[in-house]
């Protein structure tokens, strides 16, 4: 061990002392600590690598289903045997909502985005069909349970767009698009890329 901390004090350009001293402010009681901690905190980090690796791979898996394919295909169908189309975001999928209108729009499906709760409802003319694309976000459920049931009593189709199971929300829907299988992250962050690809999809879907 000596020879350890003399080889590392030469490479370092310090003494052995030094070396000790730097074990001691980093809250180790000698060398031994300090390498078996270094050791641990690259395997936690190599850990945390494959599970998002994994994380990414389940969602490749997923997206490349037949279950997954069909679904996407039955929500472009029910938005092209609409006469409307909009899509609704609210909280932290409120710009998404906006950029996925305008992604809409851009391939030839005039779309309009929601990005709050006060947006009127506009009554729906006999036999017109107008269906609202609504993405899910679990932190805003009682309010999107209210949004939902105000739609489907003005006789709009519901597609929902989510990231985890919605558990009785599922009943008010017309359709929904589960984009992965739970939320796919990279540390503390929650990927988008499941969301983006879905509506990536369905609008390659409608284009055909």
């Amino acid at each position: 061990l000596n020879e350890s901390i003399r080889e590392l004090a030469n490479n370092t350009h310090v003494s052995t002392a030094t070396v000790m001293r730097f074990c001691k402010k980093m809250g180790c009681d000698g060398f031994t600590e300090l390498k078996y901690r270094l050791k641990e905190n690259v395997e936690v980090q190599e850990t945390k690598k494959a599970d998002v690796s994994d994380q990414f791979d389940d969602f490749i898996e997923k997206v490349k289903s037949s279950d997954y394919l069909d679904s996407i295909q039955r929500a472009a169908n029910i938005i092209r045997d609409s006469d409307s189309f909009a899509v609704l975001g609210i909280g932290i999928h409120s710009d998404f909502a906006k950029h996925a209108a305008c992604s809409f729009c851009r391939s030839g499906y005039y779309c309009y985005g929601i990005d709050n709760t006060y947006y009127p409802i506009p009554e729906l003319s006999e036999g017109e069909s107008s269906v609202v694309m609504i993405i899910h976000e679990k932190s805003q459920e009682k309010t999107l349970f209210s949004i939902v049931n105000h739609y489907k009593s003005k006789k709009y189709k519901i597609i929902m767009i989510a990231s985890e199971d919605i558990g009785v929300m599922e009943r008010l829907c017309d359709h929904v698009v589960y984009v992965s299988e739970g939320f796919v992250k990279m540390g503390q962050i929650i990927s988008g890329v499941p969301l983006l690809y879905a509506v990536e999809r369905i609008i390659e879907a409608l284009t055909k």
